[in-house]
């Protein structure tokens, strides 16, 4: 992935998180070329999809938001599959939902189309998705979007942005979603499928 960890480190890996899957097994990951904190992932280092809600974790648990001074969801820049950087900071004053997902996580395909159904419903309220991949190929990227179309902003996970996420050093699996408010408050966090309504009433208690 660019500028987020060493390219095809997570591709290397596949077989290996495939097997532990299989095999019914999550581990924590012992190291990885990330700075804290954490991704989705196996002992092997690849993050792993979520089968079911609750695979690793019972989805809409509130997490509890804290005080910040300032909004930390303006200021990381993500890259979209062309490179491009993507401003967070564009979606200031907005509620916004990020979902952490990839092209080889099944799950995460079949939640897309929900994503899209109520972006298209809130974006006029004030509401983005961004989806955030946590592929190591942009071209991966490219190639699934041209099966399952995205209609919200997406773009790749990087560096700079991984802390905020959790995405390095805890046990969990894709896709993940955080539900943020105007103030850039972290309201709801969902592991696995959140389900369609499950997602609206997170999002209307912030409008």
């Amino acid at each position: 992935m660019s500028s987020a960890a060493e390219p095809g480190a997570w591709r290397r890996a596949a077989g290996a998180a495939a097997r532990l899957m299989a095999a019914g097994a999550i581990l924590p990951l012992a190291a990885l070329t990330m700075p804290p904190p954490s991704r989705a992932a196996s002992a092997s280092g690849r993050p792993v999809a979520a089968a079911s809600p609750g695979a690793a974790g019972s989805p809409g648990t509130a997490v509890s938001p804290g005080t910040v001074s300032q909004d930390p969801y303006l200021r990381p820049i993500l890259k979209d599959p062309q490179g491009r950087a993507m401003k967070l900071a564009d979606f200031r004053g907005k509620v916004r939902v990020f979902e952490l997902w990839a092209s080889w996580c099944g799950p995460c395909r079949m939640e897309i189309p929900m994503l899209n159904r109520i972006y298209d419903r809130y974006r006029a309220k004030g509401v983005v998705i961004v989806g955030i991949s946590l592929d190591d190929s942009p071209a991966d990227v490219l190639q699934f979007v041209q099966e399952v179309p995205i209609q919200y902003p997406y773009g790749m996970m990087t560096r700079e942005a991984a802390p905020l996420f959790g995405v390095g050093t805890e046990t969990m699996a894709i896709p993940v979603t955080f539900v943020v408010d105007r103030e850039g408050k972290l309201r709801n966090k969902f592991v696995g499928l959140t389900g369609g309504q499950r997602l609206e009433r997170a999002i209307a208690e912030l409008l």
